[in-house]
């Protein structure tokens, strides 16, 4: 109960200092283009014994390689150098990289509804977004590094990483992480050059999570429906995940239940997760609690062609519709603004390949390429993925514990698109469904 009221309270603190904001000047956080140093920090294993890379990495990974980042803002707008310095006075540095697309940007359609602008920022916020840089995007004295990842990860503003990687028996594996704090002068700067904004309207909630209110979510905001598609489909949860790649990594970050050998054992409120802690690590001490309960038994879905706000092109929404076990909850699940042409075919065993996103709007994938960084606008991104009651309010991801969609088509013909549910900080998946185009 404590905890609820603390949260209405902090919640009712940020409304007052987003209404008291609203006619603040957008522009009056300066960046100092001089150059700014801020602090690395390394995790030893004793630190971080949750590691999931820890049996999944390179054998010289070094536990204490950064000391510092210096910080070069002095470009044009949003194009920044990052120097990382280590202990031995090597550097791996990145130059003139666009930072524009790490900053949580509410998409030009839905800035005149201020809930859905306040869902999609702190969404982009608290969804992990780690960017790879590859060979001939980055310089490094270390000659072995092969890549370095950017990742802005899924807790409060200012909390970043960079991830260096090394190539051993044809694999390319983690060579050293680092932690560091964004400078948050030059963060709140870059919020309101994106979003012309002032940063005080939304800062209460990216720097400490607040929960925010089940309101109606209007969907026409979002997209238009134009036709309905009539599909047949297979609830196939009654099996066990493919456990590669990053579910092989995080499996043991999965508390209970301690074993299970099919997603529908995960489909229960008793599923707990080791929580992501700062500055960015999981922890099994703290576990996350879920609602998985309510995607126990799917009833029904629905694809509508839509015509999304920001896009000529014809794209889809999928609704699917889950009761728990005992019919007391329905929960609706809808994500829109997608592009099957975008989904590969790949086989069931491959599932960790496919096409996926985080829950949200306008939000960036959690890995991905520089490039594709670049290209995909939160500004004008179509995309949205939320979770609705039975009243079409809208439901926190987290809480229910479900990180989002992964899409593959598993016939040549595309006709069988095959849909996954990744589990809170995608530790796990937890569905599985195979639905039957036309």
């Amino acid at each position: 109960m404590k905890a609820a009221l603390f949260s209405v309270f902090i919640f009712f603190i940020a409304c007052l200092l987003w209404a008291c904001s609203a006619d603040a000047p957008a522009d009056h956080h300066q960046v100092p283009t001089e150059g700014m140093t801020v602090e690395l920090k390394n995790l030893s294993d004793a630190q971080y014994p949750d590691n999931p890379d820890i049996g999944f990495r390179s054998q010289n990974y070094s536990l204490n390689l950064f000391e510092t980042c210096k910080i070069d803002a002095s470009h044009q707008a949003f194009r920044w150098d990052f120097t990382f310095l280590t202990k031995a006075s090597d550097s791996i540095t990145l130059k003139q990289v666009d930072v524009s697309e790490f900053i949580p940007t509410i998409p030009k359609h839905i800035q005149s509804d201020e809930y859905l602008s306040y869902i999609a920022c702190i969404n982009q916020e608290w969804n992990r977004n780690q960017v790879q840089f590859n060979a001939d995007e980055f310089s490094s004295s270390i000659a072995d590094v092969v890549r370095v990842d950017l990742a802005r990860n899924c807790l409060n503003a200012y909390l970043w990483e960079i991830i260096v990687y090394v190539e051993e028996a044809g694999r390319v594996l983690p060579y050293a992480h680092g932690w560091f704090d964004f400078p948050q002068e030059a963060y709140a700067q870059l919020f309101e050059q994106k979003n012309k904004l002032p940063y005080t309207k939304y800062q209460v909630a990216l720097e400490n999570w607040v929960d925010p209110q089940n309101e109606l979510v209007d969907l026409s905001l979002l997209r238009k429906p134009v036709d309905t598609i009539r599909v047949r489909f297979k609830d196939l949860s009654d099996a066990m995940y493919p456990l590669k790649a990053a579910r092989q990594k995080k499996y043991k970050e999965i508390i209970y239940p301690d074993t299970f050998s099919t997603m529908r054992d995960l489909q229960s409120d008793a599923s707990l997760f080791a929580t992501f802690s700062p500055p960015g690590f999981y922890n099994k001490k703290d576990p996350r609690t879920t609602e998985l309960g309510r995607i126990y038994n799917l009833k029904q879905v629905d694809i509508y062609q839509v015509k999304a706000a920001t896009i000529d092109t014809p794209l889809y929404e999928l609704q699917l519709t889950f009761l728990d076990k005992k019919a007391a909850r329905k929960t609706t699940l809808v994500i829109g603004g997608i592009n099957p042409d975008d989904f590969p075919v790949l086989s069931e065993e491959k599932a960790n390949q496919g096409w996926k996103n985080s829950m949200g709007i306008g939000n960036h994938s959690f890995y991905e390429s520089y490039q594709n960084h670049l290209s995909n606008k939160s500004e004008t991104s179509p995309y949205y993925a939320l979770l609705l009651d039975e009243k079409g309010q809208w439901l926190d991801s987290h809480k229910i514990g479900i990180d989002g969609p992964i899409f593959h088509f598993s016939d040549a013909n595309r006709t069988e698109l095959h849909l996954w549910l990744l589990s809170f900080e995608r530790h796990a998946l937890v569905g599985h469904y195979s639905i039957k185009l036309p």
